[in-house]
């Protein structure tokens, strides 16, 4: 019994880094897609300006 506790702790463990990592990797992913807006929208402006 002790060792199946354990092992659920271990795989509780597990399931909440991979689901803090899930969170990193959504976080990552808004910021390159902000990044990305802002070069097309600056890209916008200036062929605006130019005009």
């Amino acid at each position: 019994m002790k060792t199946a506790s354990k092992e659920l702790k271990k795989l509780r463990a597990m399931a909440e880094n991979s689901l803090h990592r899930s969170a990193e990797l959504q976080q990552v992913l808004a910021q390159i897609e902000a990044s990305l807006s802002r070069e097309e929208t600056q890209k916008v402006i200036q062929k605006a300006n130019n005009i």
